[in-house]
This record gives structure tokens, sequence and C-alpha cells, in this order.
């Protein structure tokens, strides 16, 4: 399994933020986010088909086809770095 560096490392001080839009993403709790509705909730991003499949390639490295909050977490901070024109 590919390990993701700690959710406070990924988040900094954004922790707040990267909860709430977990909580939106995954609204009964049941710990993990559907490749159709994180994709539905990414694509708020505006960012391009492209961006995007690159950034579920880098939160998915598994290929599970689901999001635990790690892998959100990390496509949420991929998608911050990439709307600012930084490298992902």
């Amino acid at each position: 399994m590919a390990a993701f560096p700690p959710l406070p490392q990924i988040v900094g001080k954004h922790g707040g933020i990267f909860e709430a839009y977990y909580m939106q993403a995954d609204p009964l709790g049941t710990g993990s986010i559907g490749a159709l509705d994180a994709a539905s909730f990414l694509k708020m991003s505006k960012l391009s088909d492209n961006v995007l499949s690159q950034v579920w390639d880098m939160s998915d490295p598994m290929g599970k086809g689901y999001l635990e909050k790690a892998g959100f977490f990390v496509a949420l901070k991929l998608i911050s770095l990439a709307q600012n024109k930084q490298e992902m």
C-alpha cells in the first residue's frame, strides 16, 4: 500500500477546511468516497479533465476506485497546487 504523509503534513494550517470538504463529500460518514462521487466533487475545482485524472492517479495509487480520507486530502492538496500553478 502506498503511504501518504501524515494528515497534518498534507493539510498544514487548513485542517478545518479539509475536514469540512471531506464531510461534504462523505455525508454519511462511510469512510470512503467512491470514484463517481469524488469526481463530481473534484470537478467543482474547474480544472481540466486531464489534470483531474492526474490528481486521481496520485490520490488512488493502488487503483482501489475510491478515496479514503488521506487520499481525499491528497486530492484536495494537489488541486490547490494546480489551481495556484504550482507543481503537483
